[in-house]
């Protein structure tokens, strides 16, 4: 089983498990479970198909966009693995770790108003994010001790990218 956090060129961000048997992929997000199977190659340049479900889809690749049916466009920015434990939950997975705080909008980091090693209780502010003019501070969901912080003032996040871990 492989876990995967894909970054849409949005900014919304999207965790899935993906697990293969045979020719046949089963999906997991937070909208539910899909269960896929690769048919092939499709009869335009770039076109695959893939039935989920009872029903047949194409999915065709075009200068870094997913086209769906030839109607929806995605642009898919970036795609990333994250670690996955033996025995852990599907569930448990796309939860994220408890202490990780995720940017919950794509924007710019202004302020870092702790430093590692700080112990921190709940709402307490952390840092602040910057989009459109707009400020969002953003506090610990736990109380705890700062263990990593993983952005720089002035670096650019998208909603879905670790900001600080806390213990």
């Amino acid at each position: 089983m492989k876990l995967l956090r894909v970054y849409m060129e949005t900014g919304e961000t999207y965790i899935a498990s993906y697990d293969q048997k045979d020719n046949k992929d089963t999906v997991k997000m937070e909208e539910g479970e899909l269960n896929v199977e690769f048919l092939g190659r499709g009869t335009r340049e770039n076109e695959y198909l893939f039935k989920v479900g009872n029903e047949v889809h194409s999915i065709t690749i075009d200068r870094g966009f997913l086209i769906l049916d030839q109607e929806e466009e995605y642009k898919v920015d970036r795609i990333t693995e994250l670690p996955v434990k033996e025995g852990q939950s599907v569930e448990e997975l796309m939860k994220g770790k408890e202490g990780e705080v995720l940017s919950p909008l794509q924007g710019r980091v202004v302020a870092i108003r702790v430093k590692e090693g700080d112990a921190v209780t709940k709402g307490q502010p952390l840092l602040s994010v910057e989009a459109m003019k707009s400020e969002t501070i953003i506090s610990a969901p736990i109380a705890g001790v700062v263990e990593k912080i993983a952005v720089k003032p002035g670096q650019g996040v998208k909603k879905g990218d670790l900001l600080v871990v806390l213990k």
